[in-house]
């Protein structure tokens, strides 16, 4: 198998490339164009291909801005083609972009239909809970084993509606939900690409190297809900996102302030989860 180029060599052929095609008479814009009609088609895209090669071509700006070349993805590629024409090596990086795009949206979160649980309850676990002052008999600890599973699967699920609930909303002002990570670190763009954002579930799950990262490039975080207590209280954050969507937006009507709330939230998970059953699963391999 041939060995992969480092990371960083493939970011530069691509700047060298891009360098190199605009100043000796093929620009790169009308090529990658060009590309997307030719990659993103009915039959490669079941829904609504037109908008999303539209949200492809408006998100080429990230490749030569000075300030957005750092969320460039790294796209594996063979040693090989370092060596390979700019032209060539433009068409093959380009290609495997929209590709990425394409791939995650063959299907929505969703219509995903959950795996079974891949590792095994550990017995002993059982045995713990079954004690007579918690569960109190086996029957019942295997009950709420396969609910803690179900609850895991659920967890699984819940950051992709959560952006899919989002893009639902966003994208009549001009978002794009950035699928398949075309942009590192990056959830939503809006079709300028002059603000970006990342979506959290709660505030404890950004890592440190992301948050710095996210910071160096001027993305901003939103996170759906803190994840301790507040008083006793559940807090979400919903409004902070109204303010950086409004901010961001480029096009459409009057947002109204109720665009996206937890309660609606809520109704779309359930309404997901009820005509989809096979989203989550409590069973084991």
């Amino acid at each position: 198998m041939p060995k992969n180029a480092a990371k960083d060599g493939v970011k530069a052929k691509l700047r060298e490339s891009i360098d190199y095609c605009n100043s000796h008479h093929v620009p790169v814009q009308p090529l990658y164009e060009a590309l997307v009609d030719e990659l993103v088609t009915p039959e490669t895209c079941r829904y609504d291909y037109g908008r999303r090669a539209g949200e492809m071509k408006s998100l080429f700006p990230i490749l030569f801005q000075e300030r957005t070349r750092a969320m460039i993805p790294s796209i594996p590629l063979p040693e090989t083609t370092l060596t390979v024409d700019s032209e060539s090596f433009l068409r093959l990086w380009l290609g495997k972009w929209v590709q990425k795009f394409l791939a995650e949206w063959r299907s929505l979160p969703s219509d995903h239909v959950a795996d079974s649980k891949r590792t095994v309850t550990d017995p002993a676990l059982i045995q713990m809970v079954m004690a007579s002052s918690h569960a109190g008999d086996l029957k019942t600890a295997e009950a709420w084993a396969a609910h803690h599973n179900l609850y895991m699967s659920a967890e699984n699920a819940g950051g992709n509606l959560l952006e899919e609930y989002i893009a639902g909303k966003v994208a009549p002002y001009g978002w794009i939900w950035c699928r398949g990570k075309i942009i590192t670190a990056v959830d939503f763009c809006n079709d300028e690409c002059t603000s970006m954002f990342q979506v959290k579930n709660k505030t404890n799950t950004e890592n440190s190297s992301g948050k710095g990262f996210r910071e160096s490039v001027g993305a901003n975080v939103w996170c759906r809900m803190r994840a301790e207590r507040r008083a006793g209280q559940i807090e979400t954050y919903w409004p902070k996102l109204m303010e950086i969507v409004r901010a961001g937006s480029t096009r459409g009507p009057e947002m109204p302030d109720d665009l996206m709330t937890e309660d609606d939230y809520l109704a779309f998970v359930r309404d997901v989860s009820e005509k989809n059953p096979g989203l989550i699963s409590a069973e084991e391999n």
